[in-house]
């Protein structure tokens, strides 16, 4: 081990090597019914403790949706309050019986070993992860860029953010480094096609037939939050051709999927009534 490391170890192995741990032997066996009370009142604690804390988190996952957030914080908080529990029991236990815990925390220089292992870095890392998550900024499976990263979020820790790029590399990003996160799953997404009669005189007859086999599409799918727009005449920014603009609101992540299907009912309408399109 490091001497450095070493050297903030040294209080506590002085005041390990004063305590009688023959006394401390004895002191157990002849509190053992002591020590049977306490650990009963702990698991009554413990159960209680968790049983209240499923409860406020199980309405917080309702209320405020997203299961994969909402779990995150729910295995935080348990953990938080499953340590402390121990903390506090084993910190009874040993008062109890003698051994002298406040005088090895006060001698063993937290402290100083806390700053000396970088523990600054994880309480940023700690802060951060907490707020990240509580409000909402990103959520498992969200398209993001971070420190100019761009990539899909696998997992959110306390620590650090998980995220896969599109080539395939995982990058661990450390919480206390994110300073900007564009977020470009939260919200909608618009997706948009031309369509170009061969006859520039079909125009606006085609955005009839479009209009009418296009009303229901919202109501056959749930991945879509209002009936396309047809537009006619505009021009197509690609060929300059008049043409017929087709938009609409779609779920993200589901824009190529709803493209196709709009797209292949446009082209089976416009076909059935006789209108040639453009393929150029």
């Amino acid at each position: 081990m490091h001497p450095f490391i070493l050297s903030k170890f040294s209080p506590i192995q002085s005041q390990l090597s004063k305590i009688n741990w023959e006394k401390i032997g004895e002191l157990i066996i002849s509190h053992i019914f002591e020590i049977v009370i306490i650990t009963l009142i702990f698991i009554v604690i413990n159960r209680i403790g968790k049983f209240v804390l499923m409860r406020l988190l199980d309405q917080y996952r309702t209320t405020n949706g997203g299961s994969k957030r909402g779990d995150t914080i729910y295995v935080i908080v348990m953990n938080t309050f499953k340590y402390t529990v121990l903390f506090c029991y084993l910190y009874i236990i040993l008062s109890n019986i003698g051994v002298p815990v406040g005088t090895l925390v006060a001698g063993a220089g937290i402290v100083s070993i806390a700053i000396g292992l970088g523990a600054q870095g994880l309480v940023s890392d700690l802060i951060n992860g907490l707020t990240i998550l509580i409000e909402g900024q990103l959520r498992v499976g969200d398209q993001v860029t971070i420190q100019n990263i761009d990539g899909k979020v696998f997992a959110i820790g306390l620590r650090t953010i998980e995220l896969h790029a599109s080539d395939g590399t995982v990058h661990f990003i450390p919480n206390r480094s994110v300073a900007l996160i564009s977020n470009h799953s939260q919200g909608n997404s618009t997706l948009t096609f031309y369509l170009t009669p061969a006859n520039v005189a079909d125009v606006d007859r085609s955005k009839d037939i479009l209009k009418t086999a296009l009303n229901k599409a919202k109501a056959q799918s749930d991945k879509l939050h209002s009936n396309p727009i047809i537009t006619a005449p505009t021009i197509n920014p690609d060929t300059h051709k008049i043409s017929i603009k087709v938009s609409a609101k779609v779920n993200l992540d589901y824009q190529s999927a709803m493209q196709t299907m709009l797209l292949d009912r446009c082209i089976q309408a416009l076909v059935a009534e006789g209108i040639e399109l453009e393929n150029k």
